[in-house]
């Protein structure tokens, strides 16, 4: 069975991080990334003054992405939840399950959007009542419990796309 996975992008702060999570979606085989809110980052891959790496914009154009926007962050997932689509929250929280632990994290029987949180506050409140669950990636050196957004995200994508790859030579 081939297993997909999806971005959503919500209260990103800086563009810098948005484009890398749009880079880093790609390069971990993410062909549909939803977006809710971002009215300061230009979307629209067909303008010239779109905030989207050229070399990404291509793919839209040639049908091999798709970016799905929303003004409110309930419309999208609403509409993730329509596809039977599992949100997973990328938060440190008592209740996440460590990315390590792959099977416990990905094999829901569900396609999984992940939702990361903000850079300097991590997920906001509305955020964490709308996921279906949450994974975390442990750190073990002393200091803040943090990695920057598109490094946290590059880990999670890379790991459930290994997950996916050792699921699909199991059928």
């Amino acid at each position: 069975m081939k297993t997909q996975s999806y971005l959503l992008i919500y209260n990103i702060s800086k563009k810098p991080n948005i484009k890398c999570l749009i880079k880093n979606a790609v390069a971990f085989g993410i062909q549909t990334i939803f977006v809710a809110g971002q009215r300061k980052f230009n979307f629209n891959a067909d303008e010239e003054k779109s905030d989207i790496p050229k070399p990404i914009r291509h793919l839209i154009q040639k049908g091999l992405l798709r970016i799905i926007q929303f003004e409110k962050l309930q419309e999208a997932i609403d509409h993730i939840h329509s596809l039977g689509i599992h949100v997973l929250g990328v938060e440190i929280d008592s209740s996440a399950i460590d990315v390590e632990d792959t099977e416990q994290c990905f094999n829901i029987g569900k396609e999984i959007c992940f939702m990361m949180g903000n850079e300097g506050t991590g997920m906001n409140d509305k955020q964490m009542k709308l996921c279906d669950g949450f994974v975390k990636i442990s750190q073990y050196g002393g200091g803040t419990a943090s990695l920057n957004v598109s490094i946290a995200a590059a880990i999670v994508f890379q790991r459930y796309y290994a997950w996916s790859q050792q699921q699909m030579s199991y059928c």
